[in-house]
């Protein structure tokens, strides 16, 4: 049958923080009803293009505009019994346009995932997670480097319908809650529904046959990074600083499962806010509401 692909990641009490990249909040499990192959190979890529808007902190700035890049691969290596070694690498970019607020042009990082994988056929039950990389501007240095920490269990509240996910991250580079508890909640309510009431995907999805998924939600996307050393950048607190990137996001859209394992996705709304928190230098500029467009593709085999 046909695999669910859920991307959970709920913070109790604290929503404003960064959730990719430095600090990702990467907790993705599968529900999978009557799957038995465990996939070993795992592609994912996901594009997606905000629209122009004003961005300020409490002074206005010119318009900006964002596009976002981040490709994914990982393998599976047997251990025993239900354990799995995962090893892959990520990319992931943000490029803005032009603006006269003293804020990135772009942000990026490149890192290796590793995660120890306890595989119920094809459903992650529990795992531990890290991703050492480099999250910055342009240069990769030292000071640009964490290891996320995410560790966490899938719990079945009711077989086949109800599933609760526990867990707690830790990123050393995000400038707000470094540490941060996890939780979520999904429910089947039956063949056609399924209710993601969780971060970062929320959504209500709609399935009217096996290739096609409709779906009603959100999406929280960013990251925690390092910023360039710049002399010319006013404030000069900013040079070199730490910055949490965040965009928070509405919108409607749709899945195709073009064959066992693959999907193509296409989605588009709001983007409600964008965000640049410069926790540890105590400067914030946000931006109005704008439209957005994305695409993905997902492959495990």
């Amino acid at each position: 049958m046909r695999k669910i692909f859920v991307l959970v990641a709920a913070v109790v009490l604290f929503l404003p923080f960064s959730p990719a990249s430095a600090g990702s909040v990467e907790t993705r499990f599968v529900v999978d009803r009557g799957a038995e192959k465990t996939p070993l190979d795992l592609f994912s890529f996901d594009s997606s293009y905000v629209f122009e808007s004003k961005i300020s902190n409490g002074d206005e700035f010119n318009d900006q505009s964002a596009w976002e890049f981040e490709g994914e691969y990982s393998h599976r290596f047997h251990l025993t019994g239900k354990w799995y070694l995962r090893a892959g690498i990520n990319y992931n970019r943000f490029e803005f346009s032009e603006t006269d607020a003293p804020v990135p042009d772009h942000l990026q990082s490149l890192g290796a995932l590793i995660s120890l994988d306890y595989m119920v056929g094809g459903d992650r039950g529990a795992f531990l997670e890290i991703r050492p990389g480099f999250y910055g501007e342009d240069d990769f240095r030292s000071e640009a480097f964490d290891i996320p920490i995410t560790i966490g269990r899938a719990w079945v509240l009711r077989q086949d319908s109800l599933y609760l996910f526990t867990g707690l991250n830790v990123a050393f580079l995000r400038g707000q809650f470094p540490i941060l508890p996890l939780v979520g909640l999904v429910w089947v309510i039956n063949d056609q529904w399924l209710l993601y009431g969780v971060l970062p995907e929320p959504r209500l999805v709609y399935m009217p046959n096996k290739k096609i998924d409709l779906w009603l939600g959100g999406q929280l996307t960013g990251g925690s990074f390092r910023t360039n050393r710049d002399d010319s950048i006013v404030p000069q607190k900013l040079s070199n600083a730490q910055v949490d990137y965040s965009d928070y996001r509405g919108g409607i859209g749709f899945t195709w499962h073009a064959c066992e394992g693959v999907d193509f996705e296409l989605g588009g709304g709001y983007s409600i806010q964008r965000r640049f928190n410069f926790e540890r230098a105590d400067e914030d500029y946000t931006t109005d509401p704008a439209p957005y467009v994305k695409v993905a593709l997902k492959a495990e085999f």
